[in-house]
């Protein structure tokens, strides 16, 4: 059934699951959106899902085109994360691009439309322009932040040639790709032998594709070089170049960008029927659009099942990301949250909500040795006080704020020199009493509250702002950052390989990282986690009682960061 709308320029949406054979005889399950069957323009769009993501993350863009007249298949590949058949260590780019094809198949098949536009990001273009190559049943195609040339994009993020050493015979199979296990010789192998691995295979490939292409690259992506995209471009008979501004890899970290992006895709894929001048497009139904997203967060989460508790994950997680301690913009961060909560006082009593590593702990003691060595004295006695989930982030605390108090203590043996350091096992997500209490500490008895990038880990974020609250001084400061929508880890990780000068040792322990990152990625994307906007964290602090509040961004502009005070 479709839903209704009153609203202006606001059109009804409904989806409706399908299934169809795809390569080797697995199953490609998806989604055709679509509205009423009058509005159709005779055009149905193909959305390819973006690697290491399923046909729930263009939802959105998929519910944009078909309120203005397309019918859309959005799919999970075969061999990947989501509902279609396969192993995700069995994923190849021509698999990919196989995909492609059995979903035009599907579409002539079902609707002998007068055009297919096909729509790709990052590195599923590469599969696209091999699909537009060999099908001449699509009529257009539109590139977002394509990568063309899959070599120089690995090695451009992971600071390492892995195609190169198993040319030279390395015996390892298993690797992982930004945050998933495949096969790495089944993968390479499939490169080499589709020519799917270099720049001169996409070249090969543009030269076979007539029909119009727009393809848009991003001004600071750090994975694309734009000199191989306009190579590409050049080479198609009918391709078109824009600039996204302002943005890198991930467009949905900018809005403007975004937004933008699927104005531009949405013109090209329009062109050739009349419109209106000057009409706006027409926008999906808001509730309609949260309904589907509700049902297919469900849905998804059911059929991606994650093993292991989530204490277990983090402390996992939080062995690896001990590596970028001394990373800059990491240390920069902390220096950041550290200087919103202001000058030490003496007899200050410190909450670190979510302390993990001990990171912020280590910040504060560098800053007390720092004046000790400079002033001679500390601003007298205070106290630290760490709580976290796991255990294994308590001892890792305690176990680098022990090394530093010593190194502090023997620089001042004085009484004002006095710092006290105490943990404790606290679940975020959990009420300690029946007063309905998450922190076994008195009300009015915390001066200072750091709770770095740990609410969006929490089922209640509203609850643990409510009881930074409730433990703070009148006049006392809480700090309580995010990592922000659409953020890029990869930017971080390159940061730390190309600015810090890890060791060998530390490289691969960092493309672990990135890996844990991607799985925290996959889970904010089923609504497992949430990213918070700047705007939604103020609102948590107003909504739990705070009025002094203040945003800002941090941690290589991928973090918000809000500043309270009681």
């Amino acid at each position: 059934m479709l839903s209704k709308s009153g609203a202006p320029g606001v059109f009804a949406i409904r989806s409706r699951r399908v299934s169809f054979q795809g390569p080797s005889g697995l199953q490609i399950v998806g989604f055709v959106d679509e509205a009423a069957e009058a509005s159709w323009n005779e055009r149905v769009l193909l959305l390819a899902p973006r690697y290491g993501e399923t046909k729930k993350n263009n939802l959105q863009l998929a519910y944009t085109f078909a309120a203005n007249g397309f019918k859309v298949l959005r799919f999970d590949q075969t061999n990947h994360i989501g509902e279609s058949d396969g192993k995700m260590t069995d994923f190849t780019l021509s698999g990919a691009a196989a995909d492609i094809s059995a979903a035009v198949d599907f579409i002539d098949q079902q609707f002998e439309p007068a055009q297919i536009a096909l729509v790709a990001l990052s590195l599923s273009c590469r599969c696209g322009f091999r699909a537009c190559a060999r099908d001449e049943r699509i009529s257009r195609f539109a590139s977002l932040v394509g990568m063309v040339d899959m070599d120089r994009t690995l090695k451009a993020i992971y600071k390492r040639d892995f195609f190169g050493e198993l040319s030279a015979g390395a015996e390892w199979r298993m690797v992982d790709i930004l945050g998933f296990e495949i096969d790495g010789k089944h993968f390479h192998d499939d490169l080499v032998a589709e020519n799917l691995k270099t720049l001169d295979g996409t070249l090969a490939d543009a030269e076979k594709v007539k029909i119009p292409v727009l393809h848009l690259y991003a001004a600071n992506d750090r994975w694309v070089d734009p000199a191989d995209v306009e190579k590409v471009i050049g080479r198609c008979a009918q391709g078109r170049l824009a600039l996204l501004p302002d943005v890198g890899h991930e467009i949905n970290e900018n809005k403007r960008a975004l937004e933008s992006a699927v104005d531009q895709v949405l013109r090209f894929c329009l062109e050739g029927l009349p419109q209106p001048e000057g009409a706006a497009f027409r926008q999906p139904d808001p509730q309609e659009l949260m309904a589907q997203n509700r049902r297919e967060r469900k849905r998804m989460q059911s059929v991606l099942q994650f093993t292991g508790s989530e204490d277990g994950f983090w402390s996992d997680y939080l062995g690896k990301f001990g590596i970028i301690e001394e990373a800059h913009y990491y240390i920069e961060y902390f220096n950041r949250l550290s200087d919103d909560l202001g000058l030490l006082r003496p007899r200050d009593v410190l909450l670190d909500a979510g302390c993990g590593n001990g990171f912020f702990g280590i910040i504060l003691l560098r800053k007390m040795l720092l004046a000790a060595k400079v002033d001679g004295a500390l601003p007298g006695p205070l106290h630290y006080h760490g709580v976290d989930l796991t255990p294994e982030g308590l001892n890792r605390s305690y176990s680098r704020h022990t090394k530093e108090l010593i190194e502090l203590h023997r620089e001042v043996m004085t009484e004002a020199a006095g710092a006290t350091f105490s943990y404790n096992r606290v679940n975020l997500d959990t009420r300690a009493d029946a007063q309905g209490r998450i922190l076994s500490l008195g009300e009015g008895s915390i001066d200072k509250v750091c709770c770095s990038l740990v609410v969006s880990y929490l089922k209640e974020p509203l609850s643990l702002f409510t009881e930074i609250r409730r433990v703070l001084k009148p006049g006392g400061v809480a700090v309580i950052s995010s990592m922000k929508p659409g953020c890029d880890m990869t930017v971080l990780y390159h940061d730390y390989l190309s600015v810090d000068t890890p060791t060998d040792e530390s490289n691969q322990d960092a493309t672990k990282l990135l890996s844990a990152a991607g799985r925290i990625k996959m889970k904010k994307d089923l609504g497992i986690y949430n990213f918070f906007t700047g705007e939604e964290l103020e609102r948590l602090a107003f909504d739990a009682g705070f009025t002094n509040i203040r945003s800002s961004r941090s941690f290589g502009n991928q973090a918000n960061v809000v500043r309270v005070v009681k």
